[in-house]
Order: C-alpha cells, then sequence, then structure tokens
C-alpha cells in the first residue's frame, strides 16, 4: 500500500458551501489545510496538523500521524463529519 495513503478516508466539510470532502492521501491533506477556514487557522490543532502532514510529505512522519493530527484539527473547529 502506498504509504502516502490513509488507511480509511477523513470526511470534512469545508470551502464556501461547506462541501464534504473525503481527504484519503497525505497530499490530500494538506490540500485541506490549505482551504482551511481562515478564521480557524489560529488554533494549535491547526498548527500541528499544518507541522504533521508538512512533515509526512517530507518523509519524516508517517501517513497515520498526518491522518490523527487532521482529524484532531478538523474536530476542533467542528468540520469532522
Amino acid at each position: 500500500m502506498d504509504r502516502m495513503l490513509f488507511d480509511s478516508p477523513v470526511s470534512i466539510r469545508i470551502g464556501p458551501e461547506s462541501t464534504q470532502r473525503e481527504v484519503t492521501t497525505v497530499k490530500g491533506a494538506y490540500e485541506a489545510l490549505v482551504d482551511w477556514p481562515h478564521a480557524k487557522r489560529s488554533g494549535p490543532l491547526y498548527r500541528e496538523a499544518v507541522e504533521t502532514v508538512s512533515a509526512a510529505l517530507a518523509g519524516t512522519r508517517s501517513h497515520k500521524a498526518a491522518r490523527q493530527a487532521l482529524v484532531a484539527a478538523a474536530e476542533e473547529i467542528g468540520i469532522l463529519v
């Protein structure tokens, strides 16, 4: 299995129309964090997710750590489905 592929998708509601997005990879997690609501980017879990996902893309953290960080950040602001 691809080391960048999540074991199970993360479903979030994001964007101007709260569109549901299925995040299945580390790259997808990074893209979701780029699209994160600007007003919600100051939380500690968002910053941790950005760091963890970036590290996973660089190969220094696992895809599992990236997924966990994304889930925590999404839960923090109520966009996890």
